[in-house]
């Protein structure tokens, strides 16, 4: 592994990532460098990347990825942020890594979206999912459409953590899933909605899914 690579990302990282942020650096399936500056997280180099994990993302798609990280033996679970980097000539990951307290306010309560002329707010407890199409954001509740000005990754942030990214364009809220099946054409997971609605899991997303619906 190149060393003066891996020098020049930890002085980059010093000086851009905030003070009581961590980084890691992954590459070959495996951490190879990490700066706790402050935190507790258990990882060190030589661990392995677990498949499905934000640095796995990165690595296989080759493109930024937000995604949480929870340990089983820790209270506090973690918001990183990865971005792609060549260690060598192989494909590499940064993650940035944050406590999930500091990222995140509380959540919100209601959305406001546009039917008709009209302005309507609308408990997210009510929303069954939350879809981006034609550059526009759409959610639905109680069998109605609504336009949002907010972008899925905005909502992302905002929502409760029963809402859940399964696919690029689709954010769903967990509470309202009744069926999840394997599709006969993609060979991916397949959401149904209690109102009847379809929603396509992506590769990227279903060890998330899966990890959080416990199958």
């Amino acid at each position: 592994m190149n060393n003066g690579v891996l020098e020049q990302l930890a002085q980059f990282a010093c000086e851009w990532i905030p003070e009581k942020a961590a980084f890691a650096v992954a590459a070959d399936g495996q951490y190879i460098h990490l700066d706790q500056r402050g935190l507790d997280i258990p990882l060190a180099a030589g661990h392995p990347v677990i498949p499905g994990d934000i640095a796995h993302q990165v690595m296989k798609t080759g493109r930024r990825a937000e995604d949480r990280l929870s340990f089983p033996d820790q209270n506090t679970s973690y918001y990183g942020i990865g971005y792609p980097v060549e260690i060598g000539t192989l494909p590499g990951a940064v993650i940035v890594l944050l406590p999930e307290e500091r990222k995140k306010a509380a959540p919100i309560r209601y959305l406001t979206g546009r039917n008709d002329d009209d302005w309507v707010p609308v408990s997210v407890s009510r929303i069954t999912h939350i879809e981006s199409a034609d550059k526009k954001t759409w959610f639905y509740a109680d069998g109605e459409e609504f336009a949002s000005t907010r972008t899925l990754k905005q909502l992302e942030a905002e929502l409760p953590a029963s809402f859940l990214r399964v696919h690029r364009s689709y954010l769903i809220n967990t509470d309202f899933i009744s069926r999840i099946r394997k599709d006969d054409f993609t060979s991916g997971l397949l959401i149904t909605t209690s109102d009847g609605s379809e929603i396509p899991v992506s590769q990227t997303h279903a060890p998330t899914l899966r990890k959080v619906l416990g199958f």
